[in-house]
């Protein structure tokens, strides 16, 4: 494909051309060198993602009407002042970009070509990234490098096709093996170590022939899917580098490179384990269906085929009584199978669809039982508001983009094919000419499509700014409305963020509307009726066609236009399917708690806790609680207090499974002796560690069914002395029908409120062992009053673990763990922490230092309350 064809065709899908002047040339080595240009055209305030690229055209050296096309990516792009640097490999020979490079001086100029900018979007969490390229790459893989959290997993692979290659920067990272190979179309392929690579994700780029040895190799010796492999050529050997001398000569063969390290070798030798990616549970969702996905589409091929038949025998019988024909032993045969194919053909497509609705039930039953058994496995950690929302979704919305390409994707895009098709074929057979003038108005279409999608591309990224920041804005807005209708306000923020959004879209759609409206207008069926008659009548004029011969394509010329189009659009919401597919895959292959040792049972009695050299982090290598070592006597209160993010709330959650512990474990202190909290079966450790948490989440029932959550069988006896002791009875008593009043519905509570009724749930439920995750924390002062003593008649003699963040609740406990940066840096009782020089009494002494209009009042201390119980 010549440059000049790609150029027009990249003009037709929309990019633009501009022109960038040399700022300044630098040598980064003596082979790799960086210019700075003012492109204030390109660069103009545009978002411009990770690796993203523009293509430049180069002039040939020896022609200078023929310029190259080659794909750079941008290096520090600066919107401001509309500046930006490309990275130019100086290897000998040189290709056209590279020559222009190498002569290249300030106040030069050269063409670019910008469609858009693509970001750079590797799936959600992968468990590392592998980045393979060579110099020509190396922009891209160090600003990638520059933006993956420095825990990061990552392995580097670059091919040096120089010695000298090995000394352009690479970007550090803290995460990141670098691995070095020598020239060659395979040597990066080759120089993949075997490994465990599941849930890896791989961008590569390179020279043309090198990826795609690379991604088979990937693909089939490694195991990666196609779809977490990002894969780009970033030039061809041969055309963009001129790395092959004059036509017919040999390949220019660079120096050899030192061979890799002996551990290098030693890691690729060794046995692989089978890997896995969440991206392939997706896909076998999928391929349960896709046997009968294909027989489907092959029953709709014979059910279009015997649908558009009516129409063909129609036209015959048409042409027959134009042509002259009166017998009815001539004409009946016609009447009577087109009869019968139209009944046939409708009740197949009836049993079709019954039949796919019946696939899609059993389909979307088994689906949604493998959810909900999934969410049962899961740790409690996890159900934060982002994984609850990926439910919903997965539930709800990607379980009926599944159910439309079950029950009618591929019927439709099959039919879309197979109508059109046939139909143009029938009426080649009946006049070629006219049926070959069909194609003018698609032709139509696509320029004008064409034309109307020109610097789309880029709206739609600012399309997509443009609703991120009014959705965030209006967000905002409402959040603060009581705010505002208190104290007053215009809303002004957010009704300049609704205007500019007006604004941009008002731009943008009201000079593509006369465009869209010609594009959709050249493939309606009066187009075609128009070019058929118009045409046809012209022909039948000349003599050059029979006037019987216009009626098939009256019956059928008129509307596969809008049939390939339908199918166009098909594919949009099968691609959405499969996007689905792979967002539940994703919520299916979430880790579980590991259950097989779970069987234990618990002695009744007193039961402590004990934190043994606890380790734990939500991802690898960063980890949020280092070599807890914390003992919970039977009977005392410990608490937790320090700054935020010190890791407080995470040690208090691990006691309840919501997560597994990275290293050490996690003992019950029992009358026989210590029990590993994972050796226990998870009914047993819920009946005995009890939590009641800062943010109280109620279930959409009766105020009674609350309560009683965790013993759905109490008596009312029960509930009622638990909400009394709970300071809630009076409160629940108030309601319009008092214990049976539905929350949400009948009774709206307070924070407070909620917060006590919470503390009710608990004492039904009389757990041995007790969390309080700062439980207080967001009542006001007489809500605390009530809350406190609440608190004071759940903790009784058991085991409390309390988070506090108000130190003067703490103050009786018998053990005060400091906690600081995810360690335990001080404990002791409050007297002996005070005594000393330390965090919790520069904690103390800055809650002293509090205004006091702002300083909370001093209730009885819930420790001192559960004491005197």
């Amino acid at each position: 494909m010549s440059a000049r064809f790609q150029r027009t065709m990249m003009k037709a899908l929309g990019a633009t051309d501009h022109i960038m002047t040399v700022l300044s040339v630098t040598d980064l080595t003596p082979g790799y060198r960086r210019i700075r240009f003012s492109a204030p055209t390109m660069i103009d305030g545009r978002e411009t993602p990770t690796a993203s690229f523009v293509r430049l055209w180069a002039p040939d050296p020896d022609d200078p009407d023929k310029v190259h096309q080659r794909g750079y990516t941008l290096v520090e792009p600066d919107a401001e002042k509309g500046e930006v640097s490309f990275d130019f490999v100086l290897h000998q020979p040189m290709g056209p970009a590279s020559a222009w490079a190498a002569a290249a001086q300030p106040g030069d100029t050269i063409a670019a070509s910008y469609y858009m900018f693509h970001k750079f979007e590797p799936p959600e969490n992968p468990e590392g990234y592998l980045l393979m390229g060579d110099p020509a790459a190396l922009p891209a893989i160090n600003a990638i490098l520059e933006v993956l959290p420095p825990e990061a997993d990552i392995v580097v692979i670059l091919q040096a096709h120089l010695p000298e290659d090995r000394d352009i920067p690479v970007t550090p990272h803290p995460g990141a093996e670098v691995i070095w190979t020598g020239p060659g179309t395979n040597a990066l392929a080759e120089a993949v170590p075997v490994r465990d690579w599941s849930n890896w994700y791989a961008w590569v780029a390179a020279e043309n022939a090198a990826i795609k040895v690379l991604r088979a190799t990937l693909n089939q010796t490694h195991g990666f899917p196609l779809t977490d492999i990002k894969h780009a050529a970033y030039w061809i050997r041969g055309k963009a580098m001129r790395l092959r001398k004059e036509s017919g000569a040999a390949e220019a063969e660079p120096a050899p490179l030192p061979p890799p390290p002996a551990e290098t070798v030693a890691a690729r030798e060794a046995a692989p384990a089978k890997p896995r990616w969440r991206s392939q549970r997706g896909q076998e969702l999928l391929d349960s269906l896709r046997w009968k996905l294909r027989a489907a589409g092959l029953l709709q091929a014979i059910i279009s085929l015997m649908q558009l038949a009516p129409l063909v025998l129609l036209a015959e019988l048409g042409r027959r009584l134009l042509g002259g024909e009166k017998s009815w032993d001539a004409l009946s045969p016609l009447i009577i199978w087109a009869v019968v194919l139209y009944g046939a053909a409708a009740t197949l497509s009836a049993v079709l669809m019954l039949w796919l609705h019946m696939v899609d039930a059993g389909f979307g039953h088994t689906l949604r039982q493998s959810i909900i058994a999934k969410l049962a496995r899961l740790p409690l950690g996890w159900f934060t508001d982002r994984n609850a929302a990926s439910v919903q979704q997965a539930v709800q919305e990607d379980a009926g983009r599944l159910h439309y390409m079950v029950t009618h994707a591929v019927p439709d895009i099959v039919a879309g094919i197979v109508t059109p098709v046939a139909a143009i074929a029938y009426l080649f057979t009946v006049d070629a000419a006219l049926a070959g003038l069909l194609f003018v108005p698609l032709l139509a279409f696509v320029f004008l499509f064409a034309n109307m999608m020109r610097g789309v591309a880029d709206k739609l990224v600012q399309y997509a700014n443009w609703t991120k920041r009014a959705n965030a804005a209006a967000g905002a807005f409402i959040d603060a409305l009581p705010v505002v209708r208190v104290f007053g306000g215009d809303g002004r923020s957010v009704r300049s963020v609704l205007e500019g959004q007006a604004s941009f879209i008002n731009g943008w759609q009201r000079p593509m509307a006369g465009r869209k409206v010609a594009a959709q207008l050249s493939i309606q069926p009066p187009s075609f009726l128009l070019l058929i008659v118009a045409v046809g009548s012209w022909r039948i004029i000349s003599g050059r066609m029979e006037a019987a011969d216009l009626l098939p394509f009256l019956f059928l010329g008129t509307a596969f236009g809008a049939q390939i189009t339908s199918v166009l659009y098909g594919f949009v919401p099968m691609r959405e399917a499969r996007q689905a597919a792979r967002r539940i895959g994703d919520l299916l292959e979430e880790t579980e708690l590991d259950r097989s040792r779970s069987t234990g049972v618990i002695p009744p009695g007193p039961l402590g806790l004990r934190f043994a050299d606890v380790s734990f982090g939500y991802r690898p290598r960063k980890p949020v609680l280092k070599s807890i070592d914390l003992v919970l006597a039977p009977g005392t209160l410990t608490a937790l207090v320090g700054p935020s993010g010190a890791g407080k709330s995470t040690l208090a959650g691990l006691p309840g499974r919501f997560h597994d512990v990275t290293e050490g474990s996690i003992r019950l202190l029992a009358s026989n002796g210590e029990i590993d909290i994972r050796d226990v079966t998870p009914e047993a450790l819920q009946r005995s560690v009890g939590f009641v948490f800062q943010d109280v989440r109620l279930i959409g029932g009766s105020l009674k069914d609350n309560i009683a959550l965790a013993r759905p069988g109490a008596s009312m006896a029960e509930i009622e002395a638990a909400a009394r002791a709970a300071q809630i009875h009076e409160r629940i008593v108030a309601a319009p029908r008092g214990y049976d009043s539905i929350v949400g519905d009948e009774v709206r509570l307070s924070g407070g409120e909620a917060q006590r009724l919470s503390i009710a749930r608990a004492l039904l439920a009389d757990p041995p062992i007790l969390v309080l995750d700062e439980a207080t924390a967001f009542a006001d002062p007489e809500s605390e009053h009530l809350v406190q003593k609440a608190l004071g008649a759940l903790i009784g003699r058991r085991t409390v673990l309390v988070v506090a963040h108000r130190l003067h609740t703490i103050v009786h406990a018998d053990c005060i763990a400091v906690m600081q940066d995810g360690r335990i840096v001080q404990r002791g009782r409050h007297e002996e922490l005070l005594a000393r020089p330390g965090l919790y009494r520069d904690l103390w002494q800055a809650g002293e230092k509090r205004p006091p209009e702002t300083k909370a009042p001093e209730p009885e201390t819930m420790a001192a309350e559960g004491k005197a119980s």
